[in-house]
């Protein structure tokens, strides 16, 4: 039987013999626009290679994900599945430890890139990238301190002595790939900026693929479970690395984030622009992680995995329409670096009304079929309530109109009411889950997501974007009314 050392070592040999071939391939979507050419088709160009590409990625991310939980659910059972996802949950939301300089930087490379300043752009990857550095080293720092305090039983709420066991290792190993990621948010940010974000979606697709590799050796060789989530969370950061190497190495060596390039102006900037997206980040953190925390704390952790479950089937759905709305934001933020506001509109219409249509379908089949799906995957030891489904796909069409929004406004630099939303949402949504989980059950971390979001976000950000259109459509009239 190959042992773990040996099988790192070949996942190690096997990722440096798929860096050489991955770069070729993404060299071939890399095609520059000439001076001449039409720059609404090359923004559409772009777009859908990252539309298409993502997809590709969502596609084996899906599978990938099928696979993950039948093969952990039934190896792990309930209650150390539901702990798992307790843990990424309480992880995911130091998401915005970044401060939103990723997010921050997408705008500021596409600003500086539409005006053809590649300095300033460099200026900004440099900042971006040194001060995320500095934040994973701290957190790092913080983390080990803290780790001796930690009370798994009492935090998780398990009982099991291997549950208990274990907490405190898969805490430590995901916040050390949650660190170990952080800088390499000025990969993404840079790519994502400049149109070029199919690109990351390929390397995507490769940590994808040797993640489930990793997975299924551990089960194999009956590894536990703090093995299995860094074999899960481990190479996509390598492949991440690898992205990393061909764009600064490679392709654009002219954006390296050398130390010389840090400049305090632009961190400035991605601080005050970053600091919109960190609060965004923060809203939707405990407006959407936060479910699987209540539930395990007032129902127990074996009652997140009947939640979390059915929430990943139709999280797919969500998945795939960020595929579509999220490569028009960098898009957007160059037509408005151009003015080309009647661009913007007609773009962002289309996007709305083709992702709703194709959610609702989707959620249509997944509310009938559902169950048999879950059966499928995890066993029939899986069941949701039809009301569960239902409300389910509720939330999926809710999200499909509000998610084109979001992009919206952030490629046009419109910040502030999407914080005031988002804060607002998180709040009211983190009071109604707790309230209605503890007199419906599951259900009710669902129905107080729905209820905060058409008050709090739907209604205000649908007036916001419907008089952001008309902005533009005035600017677009006297651009082209001045001789």
């Amino acid at each position: 039987m190959l042992s773990f050392p040996e099988f790192m070592k070949s996942l190690i040999d096997c990722s440096s013999d798929a860096f050489s071939t991955a770069m070729r391939i993404s060299k071939l979507f890399l095609v520059s626009a000439n001076a001449t050419e039409n720059r609404s088709r090359e923004r559409y160009r772009r777009a859908a290679l990252t539309g298409l590409t993502a997809s590709i990625s969502k596609i084996v991310s899906l599978g990938t994900s099928f696979l993950t939980v039948r093969l952990t659910f039934r190896y792990l059972g309930a209650e150390r599945y539901g702990m798992w996802m307790t843990i990424t949950s309480v992880v995911l939301m130091l998401g915005f430890a970044d401060f939103g300089m990723s997010n921050g930087l997408i705008n500021l490379v596409a600003g500086a890139l539409g005006n053809d300043d590649k300095r300033r752009a460099k200026e900004a990857v440099a900042s971006a990238f040194w001060m995320l550095s500095a934040i994973a080293i701290v957190g790092g720092i913080a983390a080990l301190a803290f780790y001796p305090l930690l009370n798994s039983r009492r935090i998780f709420n398990v009982d099991s002595p291997t549950a208990v066991h274990e907490a405190g290792p898969v805490l430590l190993v995901i916040l050390f790939c949650f660190f170990l990621n952080l800088p390499l948010g000025a990969v993404r940010g840079t790519q994502t900026g400049m149109q070029n974000a199919f690109v990351t979606n390929l390397w995507s697709i490769l940590g994808t693929v040797l993640s489930l590799i990793a997975l299924m050796a551990a089960i194999h060789l009956h590894a536990g479970l703090p093995i299995l989530a860094f074999c899960l969370s481990g190479p996509p950061i390598l492949a991440l690395v690898f992205n990393g190497i061909e764009l600064f190495g490679f392709s654009h060596p002219e954006l390296l984030p050398s130390l010389s390039a840090f400049s305090s102006k632009s961190l400035s900037l991605l601080l005050r622009t970053g600091m919109m997206f960190f609060l965004l980040q923060l809203g939707f953190t405990i407006g959407m992680q936060t479910d699987n925390i209540v539930i395990a704390q007032i129902l127990g952790a074996s009652s997140v995995a009947d939640y979390a479950v059915p929430f990943r089937l139709f999280s797919f759905v969500n998945a795939l329409l960020i595929v579509a709305s999220g490569s028009m934001w960098p898009a957007y933020a160059d037509a408005m670096a151009r003015s080309d506001g009647d661009w913007i509109r007609r773009s962002f219409l289309r996007v709305t009304l083709y992702g709703m249509a194709i959610t609702a379908a989707a959620s249509l089949i997944l509310v009938s079929t559902g169950n048999r799906i879950l059966a499928l995957w995890v066993g029939p030891q899986m069941h949701a309530s039809a009301a569960l489904l239902i409300i389910l796909g509720v939330q999926c069409i809710i999200y499909a109109y509000l998610q084109p929004i979001n992009f919206l406004l952030n490629g046009i630099g419109k910040f502030k009411v999407q914080v005031q939303c988002a804060i607002g949402m998180a709040v009211l949504n983190l009071a109604l889950s707790i309230f209605l989980v503890r007199h419906y059950g599951i259900i009710g971390a669902v129905l107080g997501t729905i209820v905060s979001q058409l008050i709090v976000q739907v209604i205000p950000l649908t007036i916001v974007s419907m008089r952001a259109l008309q902005e533009l459509d005035r600017a677009n009239a006297n651009k082209v009314a001045v001789p």
